[in-house]
C-alpha cells in the first residue's frame, strides 16, 4: 500500500469530506434538537402552564372495531379534569358500532357520528373529522386515530401543558410498535426518522408538517380556514397541510415525553406504504423551505455512501482513500447512533444498532421510490382526479 496525492484523490477527498460535514451539520443542529430539547426539560428550563383546558378527542375509524376495542379504553380512562371523546365512525359493515354503544355505557363523555354512506368528491376521512369537529363543545382539540394509543393516563395533560395565549398548536411525538420481522423494523426505524425530521423541524421554529396521531390545536383555527376546504380534492392532508397552513414560529409548541407518546399498531405493511404515498403525494403542498432542506440530505446521504465506495475500489491500494472513507463512514455512523438513539432512550423509545447502516442505505433508496411512485401513480390519492 501506498500514499498517493494525485488530482483524482485530492477531488476525491474533497468531496467524501464535503458531503460528511453536510451529514453531520444534519445531525448535530437539525436531528439533534429533539435531544437537545429533552434535556433542558430534564434541566428545569422549559416551564409548562398548570392550566386545564377542558378537551375535545377527535378520532376517525374507519372498520376498525377490533382497533376500538383494544386502544379505546387507553383514551377513555385519562388522568384529566374534563374532556370528551368524539368518534368519527365510518364502518360499512355496523360493527364498529356495537363496541362504541357497550363502550358508551360505563363512559358517558363518549360519543360518536356517522359518515354518509354515498358521499362522494370528498375525502371520508377529511368529511368524518369535519363532522367530529362540529359535534365538539371544547376549544381545545386533541386529534388520534382508531390504530393508535397513549402509553399513558398523563396523555391529555402533557399535551394541553404548553397551551397558553400565544402557544396554540401542539405536535407530539408518534411511533410505531416494535416488530420482529425484518421489514417491519424497517417500517419502525423509516415512521421514527420521519417524526424526528417533522418535531426537529418544529422546535427550530420551520414548522412544515405535523403527525395526526399526536396533535392539538384551538377550534377557531378550523373555523378560520373554512375547515379542509382548500385541499378538498385530496384524499389526505387533514393534519399536515391543515397545520402546514395556520402554523407560524409563535403559535406551535412541542411536547416531547415517554408519557405523551402515541403508538400505532400496524398488522400490515400496506399501512406503511399507504402513509408513505399519502406524505409523498402532500409533500408537493408544503412550504418549500423544509422540503429542499430535506432533500438536501436526502441527496448528500446519497452522494457521501457513493464517495465512500468510490474511495476505497477506485485505487484499493492507496491507503490514504481507503483510512479517510473509513474514518468518514464511522464518524458519520457514530454521530448517527448517538443522536437517533439518545433521543429514543429519552423516550423510552426503540433503539436502533446493528441494522442501523443497512436501514440508512435503505432509506434514500425506498424514498426515491415513492418520489417517483408520485410522479406516475399520485393521481389515486386525489378525490376524484388530478388537479394541479
Amino acid at each position: 500500500m501506498y500514499i498517493l496525492f494525485d488530482t483524482i484523490t485530492i477531488i476525491l477527498l474533497a468531496a467524501l469530506f464535503f458531503f460528511l460535514i453536510i451529514q453531520l451539520v444534519y445531525y448535530w443542529i437539525f436531528l439533534a434538537q429533539p435531544y437537545y430539547y429533552l434535556k433542558k426539560i430534564k434541566n428545569n428550563k422549559i416551564t409548562f402552564s398548570h392550566s386545564q383546558p377542558p378537551v375535545s378527542i377527535i378520532i376517525y375509524a374507519r372498520n376498525e372495531p377490533e382497533n376500538l376495542q383494544s386502544f379505546l379504553p387507553s383514551i377513555l380512562e385519562q388522568n384529566y379534569p374534563e374532556y370528551e371523546v368524539i368518534v368519527a365512525n365510518d364502518d360499512f359493515t355496523g360493527d364498529s358500532e356495537g363496541v362504541l354503544k357497550r363502550f358508551q355505557i360505563q363512559h358517558k363523555h363518549l360519543y360518536y357520528t356517522y359518515i354518509p354512506q354515498g358521499t362522494k368528491n370528498i375525502s371520508r376521512k377529511k368529511l368524518g373529522l369535519t363532522l367530529g369537529i362540529k359535534a365538539a363543545k371544547y376549544d381545545t382539540l386533541l386529534f388520534t386515530e382508531a390504530d393508535s394509543h397513549p402509553v399513558s393516563a398523563d396523555w391529555i395533560t402533557c399535551m394541553t401543558r404548553h397551551l397558553n395565549d400565544k402557544k396554540t398548536i401542539v405536535v407530539g411525538f408518534s411511533a410505531l410498535e416494535k416488530c420482529n420481522t425484518l421489514k417491519h423494523r424497517y417500517a419502525v426505524f423509516d415512521y421514527y426518522f420521519a417524526n424526528l425530521q417533522m418535531i426537529a423541524m418544529a422546535l427550530l421554529k420551520i414548522p412544515y408538517g405535523v403527525n395526526g396521531r399526536n396533535l392539538v390545536y384551538r377550534k377557531e383555527y378550523f373555523d378560520s380556514q373554512k375547515g379542509y376546504s382548500k385541499y378538498r380534492y385530496l384524499q389526505m392532508g387533514e393534519d399536515d397541510l391543515f397545520v402546514n397552513e395556520i402554523a407560524t414560529k409563535e403559535n406551535m409548541a412541542v411536547e416531547l415525553s415517554p408519557e405523551s407518546i402515541i403508538y400505532a399498531q400496524w398488522n400490515e405493511m400496506s399501512d406503511w406504504k399507504y402513509t408513505k404515498i399519502d406524505r409523498a403525494i402532500t409533500q408537493h403542498f408544503y412550504k418549500k423551505t423544509p422540503v429542499i432542506l430535506w432533500r438536501i440530505e436526502l441527496w448528500s446521504r446519497f452522494f457521501f455512501m457513493a464517495s465512500c465506495l468510490v474511495c476505497i475500489f477506485y485505487n484499493f491500494w492507496n491507503i490514504l482513500l481507503f483510512l479517510s472513507a473509513i474514518t468518514a463512514f464511522i464518524c458519520r455512523l457514530f454521530s448517527q447512533l448517538f443522536v437517533i438513539n439518545k433521543t429514543a432512550n429519552c423516550l423510552k423509545l426503540e433503539k436502533f444498532y446493528f441494522l442501523f447502516p443497512f436501514f440508512d442505505i435503505m432509506q434514500p433508496i425506498v424514498n426515491i421510490y415513492f418520489y417517483i411512485y408520485r410522479l406516475f401513480e399520485g393521481k389515486t390519492n386525489y378525490v376524484w382526479k388530478y388537479e394541479k
